[in-house]
């Protein structure tokens, strides 16, 4: 008997231990996220170029970044392409001073590197040397921006180089269902929505790419960034002085960009391809840039469709199993932007994706997001900030783009604050104002023989031939 108690006080002893040990430990709270981003240093020099500055000298490395006012919207519609190959061969091309070739050396030598895009609303020239070799590269960048000299046998391989994509541009169907649905979105003839096309490349010519040139690239057009290791700003601002001080600032000429004109009533439109995939666009209007109701929408975006515990994850790939990829985002335009929800599916459960992705956005727009909800969506926007600038050249270059598109100078210093301000009520305010899923667009390319259900059920189809 005693024997029996002794055993049961030693295993209750053990119980109360193991039970203690099993209770998390108590920790402190964690702060909220209070991260204020360093300014750097702004400067505009006599020209009009406008400098943003950054010392770095954790490596011996230096990083620019030129912003230039263009994009593909200030195409003519006659020569869609055009800024896209000019800012393509301003290195390639050669210079008046440098051939094409003695740039690639020299770059390929110093392990350095320029390069130059074209976006819809931007122009971008990039630098990256050592600083030992700045100088040199430096050289070589500043001429590329002003005196790109298009080389005849460098403008037929960037002309074949967009030919061939163009050609192509239909093989990944997750990708074409995207720029299809913005084209009919917006209209092939409205820039938001036009593509290139085999004719408008071939229309290009060399003197076209010099007047593009001669119009959009000024110093009083461009915004540059900067980060590094360099000794001070003034020797930075020395740098640049000695060879952009004497480019002539002027006058540039802009194209007027249409007011966008978006159907409001259901559009459903389909490419047949016989592909193992059904893929699924929805696009709806949604805000202007600069419209403060931003922040709730991009905390709604992230509920919504931003990941794999938002609602459309969760329901139609995690509970219902019928994509691997379905996510929500809205861009912001100067004109109209677009919400847009996405979707790869089985083109025999196509409907029930669809279907589902419809609802969410409805339901959305008709209750209010739970408090919990919004709260773990809104954090994992502000608790994710500070990872966009991992270094201080992805800072200095996102305040340099905040300047380029015309925000606030203190936007990004109040994003976070902005963010959080995002309530379960500013929520119900935008999705009220902007979700209409029984209005939205929808664009799907697929095999219509598989599909489980007529895509008419969704609205009145308009095919279209893939091209």
């Amino acid at each position: 008997m005693k024997k029996s108690n002794l055993t049961g006080a030693v295993l209750m002893t053990l119980l109360s231990a193991a039970s203690a040990f099993a209770l998390p430990p108590a920790l402190p709270k964690i702060a909220d996220v209070n991260f204020k981003p360093p300014k750097g240093t702004r400067a505009v020099l006599d020209n009009g170029l406008v400098v943003y500055l950054m010392k770095d000298n954790t490596l011996p490395v230096v990083h620019m970044t030129a912003y230039i006012r263009t994009g593909k919207l200030n195409d003519p519609i006659e020569k869609i392409g055009l800024g896209e190959m000019t800012a393509g061969l301003l290195k390639d091309g050669g210079t008046l001073k440098y051939k094409p070739e003695d740039i690639d050396k020299t770059l390929e030598f110093l392990a350095a590197s320029v390069e130059s895009s074209m976006g819809i609303e931007e122009a971008r020239a990039d630098l990256t040397a050592l600083k030992k070799d700045l100088d040199t590269v430096l050289d070589i960048y500043a001429d590329v921006l002003m005196n790109p000299a298009f080389a005849e046998d460098k403008v037929k391989l960037k002309r074949d180089e967009m030919l061939e994509l163009i050609r192509r541009r239909n093989d990944d169907p997750g990708r074409a269902v995207v720029r299809e649905a913005l084209r009919a979105f917006y209209g092939p003839a409205h820039p938001y929505g036009w593509r290139s096309e085999e004719a408008t490349v071939n229309a290009i010519t060399i003197a076209d790419m010099k007047a593009y040139h001669a119009n959009y690239y000024k110093p009083n057009n461009i915004i540059l960034a900067i980060a590094g290791d360099f000794a001070s700003d003034e020797e930075m601002l020395g740098k640049l002085k000695a060879r952009f001080g004497a480019w002539p600032r002027g006058e540039v000429n802009f194209p007027v960009i249409p007011p966008v004109q978006i159907n409001g009533t259901r559009q459903v439109f389909h490419i047949e391809k016989d592909i193992s995939q059904a893929y699924i666009v929805m696009l709806q209007k949604a805000l202007k840039r600069f419209d403060p109701l931003e922040y709730p929408l991009t905390v709604t975006n992230e509920l919504l469709g931003g990941g794999l515990s938002s609602r459309l994850a969760a329901e139609i790939r995690s509970r219902k199993g019928l994509a691997y990829t379905v996510y929500s985002y809205a861009a912001k335009k100067p004109d109209y932007g677009y919400e847009l929800a996405y979707c790869g599916t089985k083109p025999e459960t196509y409907s029930q994706a669809l279907s589902e992705m419809l609802k969410q956005f409805k339901l959305v727009a008709e209750e209010a997001a739970p408090a919990e909800e919004v709260t773990r969506a809104r954090d994992s926007i502000v608790n994710s900030f500070v990872f966009r600038f991992p270094t201080p050249f992805d800072l200095i270059t996102e305040r340099a783009s905040y300047e380029y598109y015309g925000y606030k100078a203190d936007y990004l210093d109040n994003y976070v604050e902005n963010i959080a301000k995002t309530t379960p009520a500013s929520v119900l305010e935008i999705t009220k104002k902007l979700f209409k899923p029984d209005d939205a667009m929808l664009f799907v390319i697929g095999n219509s023989k598989k599909f489980d259900k007529p895509l008419s059920e969704f609205g009145p189809v308009t095919e279209l031939k893939e091209d």
